[in-house]
């Protein structure tokens, strides 16, 4: 791919990767190492006032998920958990957890370790205020969207990728000229402008 092969060439390593919730099922983020740290907005979790997936305690070791009222049944990303009819049936949480006369079902994501600890994340103060960083990016593409317009100019990937990166340079020249005119000037220390 282009963009990997423009990092190998760079000698680029990621290290984090500020993205929207479109780009999580990309390679970048399913096939990550370690290493590198995505800083996105998790899928929110929403349950009619019942107990959301939150409310639920995935254990990663044994891979059994266990339901407010401590019943564990195994589960496997990518699948729905159907916790038992007859368990549901007698449960004291039922009111607040399911109306279903099948039991409680729970969607696990493919890449469920990685919700959860985008939702721990963005429930921290640090972490809502590195998941602000993105608003930069976003004013930025904002900006690069509106020059280049919504469509395509030319035919071929290696054509587009050319004009992309030369409205991003105009973009970053933009910017680099707005930085010029909000910098203060100290009195005493001359202006690096040149006048003819």
């Amino acid at each position: 791919m282009t963009t990997e092969r423009d990092l190998k060439f760079q000698n680029i390593h990621l290290a984090e990767l500020h993205i929207d919730r479109a780009y999580l099922s990309s390679h970048w983020v399913t096939q990550r190492d370690d290493k590198l740290q995505i800083f996105c907005k998790a899928w929110p979790v929403k349950n009619s006032g019942r107990f959301d997936k939150n409310s639920f305690f995935l254990d990663w070791d044994t891979h059994l998920i266990s339901c407010p009222n401590q019943v564990s049944i195994p589960f496997e990303p990518g699948k729905i958990v159907h916790f038992p009819q007859n368990e549901c049936a007698i449960c004291p949480l039922r009111s607040g957890c399911t109306n279903s006369k099948r039991g409680r079902t729970v969607s696990i994501h493919p890449d469920e370790a990685l919700m959860q600890e985008l939702r721990a994340r963005q429930s921290t103060a640090i972490g809502r205020q590195d998941l602000r960083k993105r608003t930069t990016v976003e004013h930025s593409l904002a900006h690069i969207g509106h020059w280049q317009g919504n469509r395509a100019r030319y035919i071929g990937l290696r054509k587009n990728l050319f004009d992309l990166r030369r409205v991003a340079v105009v973009h970053n020249l933009h910017v680099i000229a707005r930085m010029d005119k909000v910098r203060p000037i100290t009195p005493g220390i001359e202006s690096n402008s040149c006048t003819g």
